[in-house]
């Protein structure tokens, strides 16, 4: 009877989510029953639910700087022409059509999103990929597709999340996260190479796609393991990038040096943003500072918002233009910003409250009754909340602490079973409806290949990226022609279904081999 009653919150989360609610509602209509069921049938001290929220504050107030950090550094960057000014030139680095696509999908998809998060990656990448050639439809499926660094999203407070409920070590959460996510970068960018160029070209391509998910796998390991969690994502989509433009040079013998020079600017606030984490994370560790306010203060979130507010002198608008720009762009920050957050903290709330008054320890003890074959369902249920939520931090606000009891339960690891699902409700969060409507309207209206985008200086044998349901299209067509494609192409609705429907087959073959790897992760 217990167990029923636990499970009533979170199948009314979603429940309301799957029947279209917005996540705010859903999450106070479960907070709602999760206090009605503490009251009737869970009874809790009042001060010990007190003591348990004063103990997520700070978490709390991170999170909430964090979020609006990021969403303003974006919104900085968008009108001040820096992201399009990146965009442009990463668009034109590579002519090698498979180093070009995994340079966006696996290094620049990656960096935006894990130092924003909310789906920026999305925003950066698919406008880039249809420059490439890629028909709206492909180039929103490997936009979501490079969504595989969603643990470290917005520098990680979904996985901050999950370690603060789960009771795990937030950094060793971070390296089991990443151990986890090999699997998940091999697949999805065998996933998207293969729908970009065709199984054949997709294999001829498997060099490059080993190069690519190698660096970013060895990155985000290394990070998380000797630098912290946070940076890890940003990092990793970096070097990610490094790698594959310094092979496309080596290999195309197509200087650069001019678009380094005009792009260094531009990078000038994501540099300030890691050089400043990095200092302030080694200058907390020296004096010995692991939690409480200070943490909060010198983490990612007061190093967000003093980015932002230096982003335009960083760019060189401040003298002329800084505070309209500044200002203009906080008001639209904070109109996006307060929704996100109210749920998350929401969301947060909720997770909390179902550990501990119990809730999520019944659940669990009813989950362990299954055995060992519930390892196969982990990956599932975490996927499960990633896609209904659309968010990490909501899916893992409402699921860690349940997997980490019923790891308890089965005498398996806490850390191994948390990140299982961290991981898969990170990257199932990026195939919800609202990401996948978001990338449709993204392909939809982001312009094709015309004749500016004809990388000029490549060998015939070059191509650029699929248009239509061709593999590919010669460099030195017609810019007419090129054209014609493009319009034809943009003219034609993308359908949401087909890439629902793609992107879920992916991500199932992820869960079908991270449900395997938790069974022989001992």
């Amino acid at each position: 009877m217990n167990a029923a009653l636990a499970t009533l919150p979170i199948l009314v989360t979603l429940g309301l989510l799957a029947f279209g609610v917005r996540a705010l509602y859903a999450a106070l209509s479960a907070l709602a029953t999760a206090i009605v069921i503490t009251v009737t049938s869970f009874r809790t001290p009042l001060a010990e639910l007190g003591h348990a929220e004063q103990h997520m504050l700070p978490t709390i107030v991170e999170l909430a700087a964090i979020l609006f950090g990021g969403i303003l550094l974006s919104e900085l960057m968008t009108r001040t022409g820096a992201q399009s000014r990146l965009g442009n030139w990463i668009g034109s680095a590579c002519s090698s059509p498979s180093r070009a696509l995994l340079l966006v999908m696996l290094g620049v998809t990656p960096f935006a999103e894990s130092l924003t998060g909310f789906g920026i990656g999305v925003i950066v990448a698919i406008p880039l990929l249809r420059q490439l050639g890629l028909p709206p439809a492909k180039a929103a499926v490997i936009g979501l597709l490079g969504l595989v660094t969603v643990p470290w999203g917005s520098l990680a407070p979904g996985s901050l999340v999950a370690a603060e409920l789960g009771g795990v070590d937030f950094q060793q959460l971070g390296i089991d996260s990443a151990l986890l996510s090999a699997p998940v970068f091999l697949i999805t960018g065998s996933a998207a190479l293969i729908v970009a160029l065709g199984l054949r070209r997709a294999v001829a391509s498997a060099g490059d796609l080993v190069l690519a998910v190698a660096a970013l796998w060895g990155t985000v390991w290394a990070v998380n393991t000797f630098i912290g969690v946070p940076l890890a994502g940003v990092l990793g989509g970096l070097v990610t990038m490094v790698v594959l433009l310094l092979v496309s040079r080596l290999l195309e013998k197509d200087g650069t040096g001019a678009r380094r020079e005009s792009i260094t600017r531009t990078l000038s606030p994501y540099a300030f943003l890691v050089a400043g984490l990095l200092v302030s994370r080694l200058v907390l560790e020296s004096a010995g500072v692991k939690e409480g306010w200070w943490t909060v203060v010198a983490g990612p979130g007061g190093w967000l918002l003093l980015t932002a507010v230096l982003t335009t002198r960083l760019l060189g608008a401040g003298d002329t233009a800084g505070e309209p720009v500044l200002g203009a762009a906080s008001r639209a920050a904070l109109g996006r910003w307060w929704q996100v957050t109210l749920t998350t903290v929401v969301f947060l709330t909720l997770g909390t409250l179902l550990t501990v008054t119990g809730m999520s320890r019944e659940l669990a003890e009813a989950c362990a009754s299954i055995g060992s074959s519930y390892l196969l369902l982990a990956p599932w249920i975490g996927a499960a909340g990633g896609f209904l939520a659309g968010s990490n931090t909501g899916a893992n606000a409402m699921f860690a602490a349940g997997q980490a009891n019923t790891a308890e339960a089965l005498g398996y690891s806490t850390g191994h079973l948390v990140a299982v699902q961290n991981v898969s409700a990170a990257l199932a969060s990026g195939a919800s409806s609202a990401r996948v409507v978001l990338a449709a309207q993204l392909a939809e209206n982001a312009p094709g290949p015309s004749a500016a985008a004809v990388v000029p200086a490549a060998p015939a044998r070059e191509s650029v990226l699929a248009a239509g349901s061709r593999t590919a299209t010669t460099v030195l067509q017609a810019p007419a022609e090129v054209e014609a494609e493009a319009e034809k192409a943009t003219s034609r609705p993308v359908d949401t279904r087909w890439v629902l429907r793609t992107v879920l087959s992916v991500h199932a073959l992820v869960f079908l081999t991270t449900g395997a790897i938790a069974v022989v992760w001992q």
